[in-house]
């Protein structure tokens, strides 16, 4: 009896680490959603709601220019979801976004790509000429 205790703690503790490193079992590298994304945009913030704190956002951007797919110039609203999120947009105006549809039958509807080890938002300042770089490779 004195022994099951520590041993059913360390039992479950083995399987809670299981099921943590299964979900990023393979993390995928930076960047590399961007070899995956539907639409990738340059755009300026313009809104930031907060749907789910520290989950879920809603963002709007002023889309600049397309870098890959198409979308409507102007205004484009899509879902962010991610665990820790702001509930305020503190980071840069100008970004680069890779972005998927959340809903195939619409090609209207997109959310930020997310994943293990994935950013989906990027500064356009930093980044700018290494997307290019990288969506020129994913091209060939």
């Amino acid at each position: 009896m004195k022994f099951l205790l520590p041993a059913v703690c360390a039992l479950m503790s083995v399987f809670v680490a299981a099921t943590s490193a299964y979900a990023c079992a393979a993390p995928r590298p930076f960047f590399s959603e961007l070899f995956d994304a539907d639409v990738i945009v340059r755009g300026t913030f313009r809104n930031y709601e907060v749907l789910e704190p520290g989950h879920t956002a809603r963002v709007t951007l002023e889309i600049l220019e397309t870098l890959k797919g198409s979308v409507q110039q102007g205004p484009l609203s899509f879902n962010w979801t991610r665990s820790g999120l702001a509930d305020q947009w503190r980071g840069p105006n100008d970004v680069i976004v890779a972005l998927m549809r959340s809903n195939p039958d619409n090609g209207e509807d997109y959310e930020i790509m997310r994943g293990c080890r994935v950013q989906g938002i990027y500064r356009t300042d930093k980044y700018k000429e290494f997307v290019m770089g990288i969506i020129a490779r994913s091209a060939r």
